[in-house]
Protein backbone atom coordinates (compact mmCIF):
# COMPACT_ATOMS: atom_id res chain seq x y z
CA UNK A 1 0.00 0.00 0.00
CA UNK A 2 2.98 2.16 0.80
CA UNK A 3 4.06 2.33 -3.00
CA UNK A 4 1.04 3.63 -4.84
CA UNK A 5 0.65 6.08 -2.01
CA UNK A 6 4.29 7.09 -2.68
CA UNK A 7 3.42 6.96 -6.51
CA UNK A 8 0.49 8.97 -6.32
CA UNK A 9 1.92 11.25 -4.64
CA UNK A 10 5.42 11.67 -6.93
CA UNK A 11 2.61 12.27 -9.92
CA UNK A 12 1.11 14.83 -7.85
CA UNK A 13 4.45 16.89 -7.17
CA UNK A 14 5.74 16.45 -10.83
CA UNK A 15 2.58 17.56 -12.14
CA UNK A 16 2.65 20.68 -9.94
CA UNK A 17 6.61 21.27 -10.70
CA UNK A 18 5.81 21.14 -14.48
CA UNK A 19 3.15 23.78 -14.25
CA UNK A 20 5.39 26.27 -12.70
CA UNK A 21 7.83 25.92 -15.41
CA UNK A 22 5.19 26.35 -17.70
CA UNK A 23 3.64 29.15 -16.03
CA UNK A 24 7.12 30.99 -15.83
CA UNK A 25 8.22 30.32 -19.43
CA UNK A 26 4.75 31.88 -20.47
CA UNK A 27 6.04 35.25 -18.65
CA UNK A 28 9.26 35.48 -20.62
CA UNK A 29 7.35 34.44 -23.84
CA UNK A 30 5.04 37.25 -23.55
CA UNK A 31 8.02 40.09 -22.36
CA UNK A 32 10.42 38.79 -25.37
CA UNK A 33 7.80 38.87 -27.69
CA UNK A 34 7.99 41.25 -30.95
CA UNK A 35 4.12 41.11 -31.44
CA UNK A 36 1.40 43.74 -30.00
CA UNK A 37 -0.92 40.99 -28.05
CA UNK A 38 -0.05 37.34 -27.12
CA UNK A 39 -3.52 34.75 -26.81
CA UNK A 40 -3.24 33.52 -23.21
CA UNK A 41 -6.06 30.81 -23.63
CA UNK A 42 -9.39 32.61 -24.06
CA UNK A 43 -8.43 36.02 -23.65
CA UNK A 44 -5.75 38.40 -25.59
CA UNK A 45 -2.64 40.37 -23.69
CA UNK A 46 -2.04 43.54 -24.87
CA UNK A 47 1.61 43.95 -24.38
CA UNK A 48 3.49 46.75 -27.00
CA UNK A 49 1.92 49.18 -29.32
CA UNK A 50 0.90 48.97 -32.68
CA UNK A 51 -2.64 48.23 -34.54
CA UNK A 52 -4.93 44.88 -33.35
CA UNK A 53 -7.74 43.17 -34.73
CA UNK A 54 -9.74 41.08 -31.86
CA UNK A 55 -12.79 38.24 -32.80
CA UNK A 56 -14.65 38.81 -30.14
CA UNK A 57 -16.24 35.10 -28.59
CA UNK A 58 -19.46 36.88 -26.74
CA UNK A 59 -21.38 38.38 -29.05
CA UNK A 60 -20.27 42.22 -29.08
CA UNK A 61 -18.94 42.81 -25.82
CA UNK A 62 -15.64 44.15 -25.38
CA UNK A 63 -14.35 43.50 -22.01
CA UNK A 64 -10.88 44.65 -20.31
CA UNK A 65 -9.71 42.99 -17.72
CA UNK A 66 -6.40 44.47 -15.58
CA UNK A 67 -5.09 42.91 -12.10
CA UNK A 68 -3.72 45.55 -10.06
CA UNK A 69 -0.84 43.67 -8.92
CA UNK A 70 0.21 43.86 -12.17
CA UNK A 71 -0.06 46.86 -13.43
CA UNK A 72 2.28 50.10 -12.29
CA UNK A 73 2.12 52.21 -15.17
CA UNK A 74 -0.10 53.89 -17.86
CA UNK A 75 -1.66 52.25 -20.49
CA UNK A 76 -4.44 53.52 -23.48
CA UNK A 77 -5.81 51.60 -26.10
CA UNK A 78 -7.75 52.95 -29.02
CA UNK A 79 -10.91 51.50 -30.94
CA UNK A 80 -13.55 52.27 -33.78
CA UNK A 81 -16.97 52.99 -32.09
CA UNK A 82 -20.06 52.83 -32.70
CA UNK A 83 -21.25 55.37 -34.78
CA UNK A 84 -23.82 56.02 -32.57
CA UNK A 85 -22.16 56.58 -29.51
CA UNK A 86 -20.38 59.41 -27.45
CA UNK A 87 -17.03 60.41 -28.25
CA UNK A 88 -14.48 61.77 -25.53
CA UNK A 89 -11.34 60.80 -26.35
CA UNK A 90 -10.62 63.60 -28.65
CA UNK A 91 -6.92 64.45 -27.59
CA UNK A 92 -5.88 61.04 -27.00
CA UNK A 93 -7.27 58.95 -29.71
CA UNK A 94 -8.00 59.47 -33.57
CA UNK A 95 -11.21 57.22 -33.07
CA UNK A 96 -12.01 59.74 -29.94
CA UNK A 97 -13.17 56.18 -28.35
CA UNK A 98 -11.04 54.08 -26.05
CA UNK A 99 -9.17 52.88 -22.65
CA UNK A 100 -7.20 54.29 -20.65
CA UNK A 101 -5.60 53.41 -17.26
CA UNK A 102 -3.18 55.87 -15.01
CA UNK A 103 -1.73 54.92 -11.64
CA UNK A 104 -0.55 56.78 -8.50
CA UNK A 105 0.81 55.08 -5.31
CA UNK A 106 -1.28 52.97 -4.69
CA UNK A 107 -4.73 54.02 -6.66
CA UNK A 108 -5.76 52.82 -9.80
CA UNK A 109 -8.20 55.30 -12.00
CA UNK A 110 -9.99 54.76 -15.26
CA UNK A 111 -10.66 56.82 -18.01
CA UNK A 112 -9.86 59.96 -16.30
CA UNK A 113 -7.44 62.13 -14.50
CA UNK A 114 -6.04 62.04 -11.05
CA UNK A 115 -7.12 65.20 -9.31
CA UNK A 116 -8.03 66.86 -6.16
CA UNK A 117 -11.87 65.60 -7.02
CA UNK A 118 -11.09 62.41 -8.31
CA UNK A 119 -8.19 60.35 -6.36
CA UNK A 120 -9.09 56.75 -8.11
CA UNK A 121 -9.93 53.30 -6.47
CA UNK A 122 -7.75 51.71 -3.88
CA UNK A 123 -5.62 48.49 -5.78
CA UNK A 124 -5.46 46.34 -3.31
CA UNK A 125 -4.40 42.82 -4.67
CA UNK A 126 -7.61 42.40 -7.08
CA UNK A 127 -8.41 42.44 -10.90
CA UNK A 128 -11.03 44.74 -12.42
CA UNK A 129 -13.17 44.12 -15.35
CA UNK A 130 -14.75 47.00 -17.71
CA UNK A 131 -17.46 45.92 -20.61
CA UNK A 132 -17.37 48.43 -23.25
CA UNK A 133 -20.58 50.26 -23.45
CA UNK A 134 -22.31 53.74 -24.65
CA UNK A 135 -22.30 56.65 -21.87
CA UNK A 136 -21.55 54.58 -18.60
CA UNK A 137 -20.19 51.41 -17.31
CA UNK A 138 -19.47 49.98 -14.25
CA UNK A 139 -15.89 48.56 -13.58
CA UNK A 140 -16.14 45.48 -11.00
CA UNK A 141 -13.67 43.50 -9.29
CA UNK A 142 -15.05 39.86 -9.85
CA UNK A 143 -17.18 40.38 -6.53
CA UNK A 144 -18.81 43.93 -6.57
CA UNK A 145 -18.74 47.00 -8.52
CA UNK A 146 -16.27 49.42 -7.89
CA UNK A 147 -16.56 52.83 -9.71
CA UNK A 148 -18.59 54.05 -13.03
CA UNK A 149 -16.74 55.54 -15.59
CA UNK A 150 -17.39 56.90 -19.14
CA UNK A 151 -16.92 54.89 -22.24
CA UNK A 152 -18.19 54.23 -25.75
CA UNK A 153 -19.76 50.95 -27.77
CA UNK A 154 -17.46 49.43 -30.28
CA UNK A 155 -17.88 48.95 -33.91
CA UNK A 156 -18.18 45.42 -34.59
CA UNK A 157 -18.34 43.92 -38.06
CA UNK A 158 -18.67 40.19 -38.48
CA UNK A 159 -17.50 39.76 -34.50
CA UNK A 160 -14.46 42.00 -35.06
CA UNK A 161 -12.95 45.04 -33.35
CA UNK A 162 -9.82 46.95 -34.91
CA UNK A 163 -7.84 48.49 -31.88
CA UNK A 164 -4.68 50.53 -31.90
CA UNK A 165 -2.79 49.95 -28.62
CA UNK A 166 -1.37 53.24 -28.07
CA UNK A 167 0.87 52.55 -24.59
CA UNK A 168 1.11 49.28 -23.08
CA UNK A 169 3.98 47.89 -21.51
CA UNK A 170 5.56 45.18 -18.92
CA UNK A 171 4.82 47.27 -16.22
CA UNK A 172 0.99 47.17 -16.72
CA UNK A 173 -0.63 43.77 -18.78
CA UNK A 174 -4.24 44.35 -19.85
CA UNK A 175 -6.61 41.39 -21.25
CA UNK A 176 -9.32 41.84 -23.72
CA UNK A 177 -11.73 39.12 -22.25
CA UNK A 178 -13.18 36.35 -24.23
CA UNK A 179 -11.62 37.06 -27.92
CA UNK A 180 -8.75 35.60 -30.30
CA UNK A 181 -6.36 37.89 -32.33
CA UNK A 182 -7.85 37.37 -35.71
CA UNK A 183 -5.74 35.12 -38.06
CA UNK A 184 -3.39 36.86 -40.33
CA UNK A 185 -2.42 39.00 -37.38
CA UNK A 186 1.37 38.13 -35.96
CA UNK A 187 1.12 37.23 -32.56
CA UNK A 188 2.80 35.13 -30.26
CA UNK A 189 0.66 32.50 -28.08
CA UNK A 190 1.49 31.89 -24.08
CA UNK A 191 1.30 28.37 -22.97
CA UNK A 192 -1.93 28.59 -22.11
CA UNK A 193 -3.08 28.41 -25.42
CA UNK A 194 -2.95 25.39 -28.09
CA UNK A 195 -0.46 26.33 -30.19
CA UNK A 196 3.31 25.55 -30.59
CA UNK A 197 5.93 27.47 -28.98
CA UNK A 198 8.02 29.80 -31.15
CA UNK A 199 11.55 28.65 -32.32
CA UNK A 200 13.45 30.49 -29.36
CA UNK A 201 11.20 29.52 -27.07
CA UNK A 202 13.36 27.62 -23.62
CA UNK A 203 11.09 24.46 -24.72
CA UNK A 204 13.15 23.80 -27.58
CA UNK A 205 16.57 24.91 -26.38
CA UNK A 206 19.11 21.92 -26.25
CA UNK A 207 20.71 22.57 -23.04
CA UNK A 208 17.21 23.43 -21.58
CA UNK A 209 15.26 20.60 -22.38
CA UNK A 210 18.96 18.31 -21.13
CA UNK A 211 18.55 20.18 -17.74
CA UNK A 212 15.04 19.50 -16.75
CA UNK A 213 15.37 16.09 -18.17
CA UNK A 214 18.51 15.68 -15.47
CA UNK A 215 16.54 17.42 -12.80
CA UNK A 216 13.09 15.00 -13.49
CA UNK A 217 14.82 11.74 -13.10
CA UNK A 218 16.72 13.44 -10.18
CA UNK A 219 13.18 13.39 -8.57
CA UNK A 220 12.25 10.02 -10.04
CA UNK A 221 15.43 8.05 -8.39
CA UNK A 222 15.18 9.74 -5.36
CA UNK A 223 11.93 9.30 -4.71
CA UNK A 224 11.97 5.85 -5.89
CA UNK A 225 14.60 5.04 -3.39
CA UNK A 226 12.95 6.53 -1.19
CA UNK A 227 9.74 4.16 -1.44
CA UNK A 228 12.05 1.28 -1.74
CA UNK A 229 13.79 1.40 1.82
CA UNK A 230 9.80 2.24 3.58
CA UNK A 231 8.23 -0.89 1.47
Amino acid sequence: MKLPLALSFFVAVFQFGTSNILSKRGIQELLSSDATAVQNGSDVIMVKPGPLEVVLNNANELAFEVCSSKCTAGFLVCYESDSSGPKFLEGSCDTKCGFYITTQGANILFNNQFSKDELGVRKLDRCFQATMKNEWTHVSDLEEDVVTIKTCAPKVKNGVVKLNIINATSDCLVSIKNAKIKPGEIIATSPNSPANPPPNSPSNDPSSAAAKIIGIFGWIFALFSFCILHH
